[in-house]
């Protein structure tokens, strides 16, 4: 059930067009793909004196977890139509029997399957008994002070419809809301704390601090936190309120909540970075509707936050986006998940939870969030001037390992930070310095939008050293298989002694600040009056130290000579697909 109050200006409208015989407020459905509206009930109509519905308008909102980026949504609002927008018509091709309403072509249109409301004139209508209706008149004057009234009686009810929910009743209306789900206001002179949660070293992906966690000192004085919290991938910390037991708790001093009564995995400890202070005035709407929210989700079913925190607790769900009417059908919610774990037994039990929360009478369309190929790099500066090769396979192991999982753990809207990720893999005290890159489809990522997942294509991690001008000289080979074009009258030969003569020069200037790329090379090699390479198909291998890196025209794929390396031309191989 909704509430929607009516202005003055309507009120008055309405009854000034049934006073003169008009028809108030006929609704009709608009109907796809045609500009013709249903027929009016009292028709032939003379006259169409108001037409209200909805329109679609795109605005620009700042993503999630992004605010400056912006992206393009589609809104409905609603508009009162003018003569502009729509004529009224004959469906019989009797234009003395005009019955119905048609949207012109270049004007606004309502939206499909919404409603609109009608005020209109029939042909045909009952003599109508008072004719005075000019400003100033008695009938007029009365029919606006009744009016006034009407507007009064719908803002004040108004008033107590929205004094039933917990985002728009205050004060003592949220006062017996909340009391519903065991919830009370916090009163004056209640010990208040900040505490700081601290991740538990090698703890990967999110965390979840639950409204109502208790912490304690060594006295026994016991705070609770007010709102939920969840720290992201690489996060070290967050800080979270949380109010004294009583008003008679003490006000404990800096650094003394040290103790959880309920442990929580991937936090090794909390405590309170400031002394607790007492509250001068009650909890206020705002703090009050953010603890409650806290304590539903934990508590209730049949809502959407019941639905998506009982999701987000079963291992394996990454993030929940749910869509009330997402086909504008009442009674329909859309939710769609995002998994971490994609097998058979996790979407059994996500089947199973969606239809023990999910109200009676609701149908729960289910889906999975679209997927985003990306590509992780990871540039390693390593201390010292060398290390055993199998040693340096396993950092870039271990890189690789904490990459995967920290991306994977992105949820839904959130952001790509590359500081968290550096941060991550820079826990290693051989890691000295690390760049990092995310990127899809060649560009950075910075984001994921909304209901959308990543999904890792490859992560690429190579390495240099620190103090590498004190390591030993290493020559690698490098060869390469190039198919190309010949242009014109030049022969192979030719363009072979071109290629090896660019490649050496080419490879010369290679170094870990400079890697060897496949579009580097082609640049470097371009000769537009002799050849063309086939590049999609072109391939470069380098052995190095006994072991052998490709190179191919992949973005993101590159290779990182170590100081003191020295890289000299092998084997080229030209695959000639005809003339130009």
């Amino acid at each position: 059930m909704t509430f929607q109050a009516r202005t003055y200006d309507e009120i008055v409208r309405d009854m000034l067009t049934t006073l003169t015989g008009g028809t108030v407020r006929e609704t009709l459905v608009v109907p796809p793909g045609t500009p013709l509206m249903p027929k009016l009930r009292n028709h032939p109509v003379r006259r169409i004196s108001n037409v209200e519905g909805e329109i679609e308008v795109t605005i620009t909102v700042p993503e999630k977890g992004n605010p400056a980026k912006k992206k393009s949504v589609q809104e409905r609002r609603p508009v009162r139509f003018g003569a502009a927008d729509f004529e009224l018509v004959a469906t019989t091709g009797d234009e003395n029997d005009q019955d119905a309403i048609r949207f012109r072509e270049k004007g606004r249109k309502p939206v499909p399957g919404s409603t609109l409301v009608v005020n209109y004139y029939p042909v045909q209508t009952d003599p109508v008994p008072l004719t005075d209706v000019n400003i100033g008149s008695v009938i007029r004057t009365v029919l606006e002070t009744i009016g006034v009234e009407m507007a009064l009686t719908y803002q004040q009810l108004e008033h107590v419809y929205k004094s039933a929910f917990l985002e728009t009743a205050e004060s003592d209306a949220l006062d017996r809301v909340v009391a519903l789900v065991g919830v009370q206001r916090t009163p004056g002179g209640r010990p208040v704390a900040k505490l700081r949660f601290t991740r538990r070293p090698g703890a990967q992906g999110e965390v979840f601090i639950a409204t109502g966690t208790p912490v304690t000192d060594d006295k026994g004085n016991r705070y609770v936190t007010t709102a939920s919290a969840t720290m992201d991938p690489g996060e070290s910390t967050r800080e979270v309120t949380a109010f004294g037991d009583s008003s008679g708790t003490a006000e404990v001093e800096k650094d003394q909540l040290r103790f959880l009564e309920i442990a929580i995995a991937g936090i090794s400890e909390v405590t309170n970075p400031d002394p607790a202070r007492r509250l001068t005035a009650p909890e206020s709407d705002e703090q009050l509707r953010v603890r409650t929210r806290g304590a539903m989700r934990s508590t209730m079913r049949g809502t959407v936050d019941a639905i998506r925190f009982g999701l987000l607790a079963i291992g394996g769900v990454k993030d929940v986006v749910i869509t009330e009417r997402p086909n504008g059908i009442a009674g329909e919610v859309k939710v769609d998940v995002a998994y971490s774990d994609e097998s058979d037994a996790v979407k059994a039990v996500v089947a199973a939870r969606i239809e023990d929360l999910r109200p009676a009478g609701i149908y729960v369309i289910t889906g999975e969030a679209a997927k985003l190929v990306a590509e992780v790099t990871a540039v390693l500066t390593l201390a010292g001037a060398t290390l055993p090769t199998a040693d340096v396979d396993a950092i870039q192991a271990s890189v690789r390992d904490k990459l995967d999982q920290a991306v994977k753990a992105i949820a839904p809207g959130g952001a790509v930070r590359r500081a968290q990720l550096t941060t991550l893999v820079l826990a290693d005290t051989r890691v000295v310095d690390a760049h990092i890159t995310v990127t899809t489809d060649g560009q950075e990522l910075t984001s994921l939008p909304a209901g959308t997942v990543l999904d890792v294509k490859s992560i690429e991690v190579t390495s240099s050293f620190e103090n590498a001008a004190d390591a030993p000289a290493v020559t690698s080979i490098v060869s390469a298989t190039l198919p190309l074009h010949l242009v014109g009258a030049t022969t192979q030969a030719e363009a072979q002694a071109t290629i090896e003569s660019k490649l050496d020069a080419h490879l010369a200037t290679r170094t870990s600040g400079a890697p060897l790329t496949f579009d580097g090379l082609a640049t470097a090699l371009r000769t537009d009056a002799q050849f063309a390479l086939a590049r999609p198909e072109g391939l470069v291998t380098i052995e190095s130290q006994g072991k052998f890196r490709q190179v191919g025209d992949v973005s993101g794929q590159q290779y990182v000579p170590q100081a003191n390396e020295k890289l000299i031309r092998g084997a080229v191989v030209l695959e000639s697909r005809g003339t130009l």
